[in-house]
Parts: C-alpha cells; structure tokens; sequence
C-alpha cells in the first residue's frame, strides 16, 4: 500500500472533555528541558526542579549553632517554599531535630553536628556555644526553576510522576519540531481539570512499557482532575 499522506495527532483525538476552553482554565505554558525526542500532542511529561538551591536563615530561639553548607537534590516531594529545621529534643553540645516542608511535615530526623542527608536535602547542622534548645528552629528556603521532562518509570528526580499532558506548542499549535537536547521549549499543557483525555492519544517515556506502571500514572493524572478515558 502506498502512503500518501502521514497526519500528526490533532487536540481532539486527545481531549475529550474541558472545562472552560474558551478560557484555557485548564491549560498553562511550561518550560520543557529533557531528552531530544518527539513530543506530539498527548505526550505526558513530569515536573522537576531545575538547579535548586537552599538558603539558611536566621537561628529562632537560644541556641548559636551554625548551618553548613545545603546540597539539594530535586525529586518528587520537593516543592519551593520555606522548610524548617526544628530542634526536638536537646542534649548537651549535640541535640536531634527534624526538618519539615512547607506544610509543616516531618519529612526526615537528624542529629546536630552529624551529616544529614535525607529527602534531597544534605547538610550538617554544628553546635555553638550557646546550646539548642527544644523549640529552636532555621528556615531553609528552596528556591529553583520548575522544569518539565518526558515522564519515566526510571525517573528520581520528580519525572517520574505525571503531572501534565502536552496539547500544543507555546501557541497551541501541533508540535512540529523536536525539541533540542536539555534545551528550555515552551509547551502548551493540561495541568488541572476537570478534564478528560483519551487513553490511546497518550504517550510515555520508553521506560514506561508495563501496564502497571502506565496504570499508576493514569491515575497520577486522574489526581489532578485529568480523567483518562479508555477509548475503542
């Protein structure tokens, strides 16, 4: 048979349902930065934070401890916003303490004056001359740049989470270009709903390539109010 023609997967092919469309309520631009491969409308893609960085404030409370240096390392729980280092239990010249997120989690335990190194967060809080006490604590604020890549099951860095789904160029237009290598491209995506998109019309990461791990990030989307459709 011949080919005469070839057609690139249209917006409607995709979503099935939208509300507000006339208003893009549940459409925003992104910065895509990742591999150099085709990205057509239906791609899913997952969020990463790009070059973060951790900022020490001021010590609340009694204790003259110093913060060392933060190392942070993106992945799925990490969001921007200010995290807390907060004493819990105090002892002489040392002391443990807990770092919390932006909402007030426990998201790891630590030992003053040992290495920390737990949920993408790496640092040695010293003693002082003056020690902690119970109820002291530093904010640490998380700064960066929210990227987007192709989602993969092999992700760490936060990729491997859906997030969004691609329905555009930076003017809504099909992808005619791919993307240059860890280059930053603006994309048209679905990010919230309520909204519903076929599941036929969705591509994956080439780590993707179970049905289980396609499952879990059907409902990944499902989360943030994109319903995948299966279609016939």
């Amino acid at each position: 048979m011949t080919v005469i023609a070839t057609s690139t997967q249209q917006y409607s092919n995709l979503v099935k349902r939208e509300f507000e469309p006339e208003w893009g309520y549940c459409k925003k631009l992104v910065t895509y930065n990742g591999t150099a491969v085709a990205t057509p409308i239906g791609t899913v893609l997952g969020s990463f934070i790009a070059s973060p960085v951790g900022t020490a404030g001021s010590i609340v409370g009694t204790g003259n401890g110093a913060m060392g240096a933060i190392t942070l390392t993106s992945n799925k729980d990490m969001v921007l916003g200010t995290y807390t280092v907060k004493i819990v239990q105090a002892t002489a010249n040392a002391g443990e303490f807990a770092l919390l997120d932006p909402n007030g989690k426990v998201i790891g335990t630590g030992t003053v004056a040992v290495a920390f190194s737990q949920a993408g967060f790496a640092f040695t809080l010293a003693d002082g001359t003056s020690d902690f006490v119970a109820g002291d604590y530093i904010p640490i604020v998380v700064t960066g740049t929210v990227k987007y890549k192709l989602v993969e099951a092999t992700a760490t860095d936060g990729t491997e989470v859906a997030k969004v789904v691609v329905v555009g160029d930076a003017t809504g237009r099909p992808l005619s270009t791919t993307p240059v290598v860890n280059t930053d491209t603006t994309f048209l995506v679905l990010y919230r709903g309520p909204s519903a998109v076929a599941d036929a019309a969705l591509t994956y990461g080439a780590s993707v390539n179970t049905a289980a791990e396609i499952a879990a990030l059907e409902a990944q989307l499902t989360a943030v109010g994109i319903d995948v459709l299966d279609q016939v």
